[in-house]
């Protein structure tokens, strides 16, 4: 029974990071000390900042558990259904597949939203969001943290962005370029005017600055449905 806020973050480790500490300090951007101090000897407190970091990079991790105890660890993925909304607010919204997305053109999530011919579907329990995106390839696999982790064929669900003045640096966005539409971490650029586009696959793909103005439109991503096509 873990009874303490510490002995569950410990679990965490053991059971999602095979007991490596410093694996973990890496998926959720803290200093390998700070992790120690937790679960060491010194069993100190986490912070409300570290509480946060966990639940923005650790995937389905119950955020309920975490604070005090109750319930599982992990809370099951949702699914997609291509049935009518049977969960009371959950309604049918855009589904769009990466590949389809027009380019070279401004507002191009917002457009294809509004295409009354655009196929929807009903993902329960991901609250509020715009539309869903399939995505493909291999650079946004996670091999630090699987959970944290979008791999080919994955779902990923979006919430509009509206504007380039605020940026929630750090977070994965859906991006429509001149090049196509891409999933990346986005971090700040040392060149002003860009930003710099991360994948999570580290080992087999480099950062690279993406202009501002090259942006046509973009979404923060919110949520990960995994999908394995047998």
């Amino acid at each position: 029974m873990e009874n303490t806020i510490n002995d569950r973050v410990e679990k965490i480790i053991r059971e999602l990071f095979s007991s490596n500490k410093r694996a973990f300090s890496r998926a959720i951007d803290v200093a390998p000390t700070v992790t120690e101090n937790i679960v060491g000897k010194r069993r100190s407190r986490p912070s409300y900042e570290l509480i946060s970091k966990m639940i923005s990079s650790i995937e389905n991790l119950n955020v309920e558990w975490l604070i005090t105890g109750n319930g599982k660890m992990i809370v099951e993925k949702p699914v997609v259904s291509d049935a009518q909304p049977i969960y009371g607010k959950e309604i049918a919204r855009p589904f769009f597949d990466a590949t389809n997305i027009s380019l070279n053109e401004p507002d191009a999530f917002s457009i294809a939203i509004k295409d009354n011919s655009c196929r929807k579907v009903t993902i329960p329990f991901m609250g509020d969001y715009d539309f869903s995106l399939r995505v493909h390839g291999d650079s946004m696999v996670n091999s630090a943290n699987p959970r944290k982790s979008i791999n080919d064929q994955d779902v990923v669900i979006c919430k509009l962005w509206n504007g380039q003045s605020h940026i929630r640096w750090g977070e994965v966005y859906a991006i429509v370029t001149s090049g196509g539409c891409i999933v990346k971490k986005v971090m700040p650029s040392k060149t002003e005017g860009n930003i710099e586009c991360i994948s999570l696959n580290e080992d087999n793909y480099m950062p690279y600055d993406l202009p501002l103005t090259e942006i046509y439109d973009w979404a923060i991503v919110t949520g990960v449905i995994s999908v394995s096509i047998w």
